[in-house]
């Protein structure tokens, strides 16, 4: 199995400010995982559900029986809980910042955002379900996510679980646009790309996911997809 790659993704894999360019041989429609999605919610073509809730995800079985409740400790830590058993277990994530000259390598993009570096991340896979590991990718992202998030990060899961693969990876790039509107008001707009990987050295690219939030001097808004 393979995902198919959004044509945003079709950029120049040098520049920090580009999206990965797609190392899968073969593409995959999302619709041969997903039959439908809404603002907060997945279907899966086996019946099978992620939805997200204020706070947390479920994911229910092909029968509409809640399987896990996936809820977010803090941003490096997410609690699932198998509700059939009462098992509770955390995934945790590891961090490690990626060295780079910021002067030289920040760029401007056409929306006015600027590069402002890079993290890898991963977390060990221990789950059964696409649906799972989509709620526990999700969870670290922040939120709420979006149907068509949710449904990507189902594609990315099920292709983890197909390769049998122990951990997820990921790089988390992070850009900003500031604009000011007085000597005392400014807002700060930060967009954030996810992109997933197959291997524990960043190679064999899976898709990405971006996302975007609003900050004002009296707080953020929510993190909402970006197009």
């Amino acid at each position: 199995m393979s995902i198919a790659i959004p044509a945003f993704a079709q950029d120049q894999e040098n520049l920090p400010s580009s999206l990965p360019v797609s190392q899968m041989d073969q593409t995959v429609s999302l619709s041969d995982l997903v039959k439908s999605t809404t603002s907060n919610s997945v279907t899966f073509t086996d019946g099978s559900t992620l939805v997200q809730y204020d706070n947390y995800y479920i994911a229910t079985d092909s029968n509409g029986k809640e399987e896990f409740k996936i809820t977010k400790v803090d941003d490096n830590k997410v609690k699932y809980e198998n509700l059939q058993t009462g098992e509770v277990n955390y995934a945790i994530k590891e961090v490690e910042p990626i060295q780079e000259k910021l002067e030289s390598s920040a760029q401007t993009l056409s929306e006015g955002f600027v590069y402002k570096g890079a993290v890898q991340n991963s977390t060990e896979l221990r789950y059964a379900t696409a649906s799972a590991v989509a709620g526990i990718l999700a969870s670290f992202i922040g939120g709420p996510t979006t149907g068509r998030i949710l449904g990507v990060l189902v594609s990315v899961g099920g292709y983890y679980l197909s390769m049998n693969a122990p951990r997820a990876y990921w790089i988390e790039k992070t850009y900003t646009k500031e604009e000011r509107h007085s000597d005392f008001s400014a807002t700060l707009t930060i967009r954030k790309d996810f992109h997933y990987y197959q291997y524990h050295d960043y190679t064999g690219f899976i898709n990405t996911v971006s996302t975007i939030q609003m900050c004002q001097p009296y707080g953020c808004g929510p993190v909402e997809e970006y197009n």
